[in-house]
């Protein structure tokens, strides 16, 4: 009766020891996935709202036919050619063009990035005769 009451406690504290080792595996291996996001493994930086438009609009399209895209959300993205010393407006280039963007009326100001590819999700405005980007959002 000993004997059988003791294999039944050495049973138990085994079958303790086996789901406990693999909660821990388990643990280990959501914590090793949770550092695996695509965003965390290529530095991306951000300021401003988040970049929810999904379509690329090309400079040229604003350009050519402003009123459709003025006062309407929309996503650039490009290369900054040139920007201003505080960082609260640079020009954006990409295949087809050139344009301004103004961030600073979001409350926004961004390091020195000259040269780096971005995407700003901004607004089309009309600055006497000239269209402007009012960027809401912008992401390296």
């Amino acid at each position: 009766m000993q004997q059988v009451k003791g294999a039944i406690m050495r049973k138990i504290k085994d079958d303790k020891h086996f789901i406990i080792s693999i909660i821990f595996v388990v643990i280990f291996v959501l914590f090793l996935l949770s550092g695996c996001s695509s965003t965390g493994s290529r530095n991306f930086e951000k300021y401003g709202t988040d970049i929810t438009t999904k379509e690329v609009t090309n400079i040229r399209d604003i350009l050519i036919n402003p009123k459709e895209y003025l006062d309407h959300t929309i996503r650039l993205e490009g290369k900054i050619t040139r920007q201003c010393p505080s960082g609260c407006w640079f020009f954006l280039e990409d295949n087809t063009g050139t344009i301004y963007v103004d961030i600073n009326p979001s409350g926004l100001s961004i390091p020195p990035k000259v040269g780096r590819n971005v995407t700003v999700e901004g607004i089309p405005s009309n600055r006497s005769g000239r269209i402007v980007i009012i960027g809401k959002g912008v992401a390296f």
